[in-house]
């Protein structure tokens, strides 16, 4: 079983390696960086609250708002903006990726070869996933980095160490939501359905959540979706999210999403 994961990670490491859709995932995060660096407008997009200057202050996806008490946070919530183009940009990466990569010659041999699903849907999994998770953070990294230059802010541990958490918590739930769109692929088969499905929701989400923003304990339907931790996280609203729940909802996702995944393919070789 150990030989068989190796052997099938090894496999989609080449696989991705050679695959058009990760260069255009990186191509896609180097234009956003260029456009977010070369952006000094305040960014607002689908914020809610009393004072979006202050963080904390609002929810939703803001830059080039400076916090006189915290600038430091204040750039780290200014990179973190863009995470907007993020959310369809890995549905989308997800959708096509795993289209091409289960109605590939290669999943085929791979079948015939008697490599579980198990290993090839973990292997795929967790080499996507790690590709969406690097290339965000690298990508984010280097806009803070560039905001704190533009700014002319001087560098803190702690502010630092602050904008790698909370950097690392966003990457875990691109990572989640990419998981949950490549089970819904599975479960439809139809890269138009699902596509839609996945952003129509989002969308939702970004409208319902700032709608009802203050006037008391969230929906447990908002809770159900990435998208309410990002825009609260991506805020700096740390008051409205913690670390232990980002990582249950981040994990139990993946979780739920590949268990779904293996029987929608287990479903699918039964019928045949």
């Amino acid at each position: 079983m150990k030989r068989e994961f190796i052997s099938a990670f090894r496999s989609e490491v080449w696989l991705l390696a050679r695959h058009p859709a990760t260069a255009l995932m990186i191509a896609l995060a180097a234009v956003l960086y260029v456009v977010a660096a070369a952006t000094s407008s305040e960014v607002l997009i689908m914020v809610a609250g009393d004072d979006p200057y202050t963080l904390g202050g609002a929810i939703g996806f803001i830059g080039n708002l400076v916090d006189a008490g915290d600038v430091l946070g204040s750039v780290a919530r200014t990179s973190f903006a863009s995470t907007v183009v993020w959310i369809p940009v890995t549905i989308l990466y997800a959708v096509y990726a795993t289209s091409r990569d289960f109605e590939s010659v290669a999943y085929a041999v791979s079948r015939s070869r008697g490599v579980s699903q198990a290993a090839i849907v973990i292997t795929k999994l967790l080499v996507n996933c790690t590709l969406v998770g690097a290339v965000y953070l690298l990508s984010t990294t280097a806009l803070y980095l560039t905001k704190m230059a533009q700014w002319d802010v001087g560098a803190s541990c702690s502010g630092f160490a602050q904008f790698v958490s909370i950097a690392l918590m966003i990457a875990l739930l691109l990572i989640s939501m990419y998981a949950a769109t490549f089970a819904l692929y599975l479960l439809t088969r139809s890269v138009v359905a699902s596509s839609v499905v996945a952003i129509a929701v989002s969308i939702f989400v970004m409208v319902w959540f700032p709608s009802t923003y203050g006037s008391g304990q969230p929906s447990l339907l908002l809770m159900l979706s990435p998208v309410y931790y990002l825009m609260n996280l991506c805020s700096l609203s740390m008051q409205n999210v913690g670390v232990i729940q980002v990582l249950l909802y981040a994990g139990g996702t993946v979780l739920v999403s590949v268990g779904v995944a293996l029987v929608s393919l287990f479903v699918r070789t039964a019928v045949r």
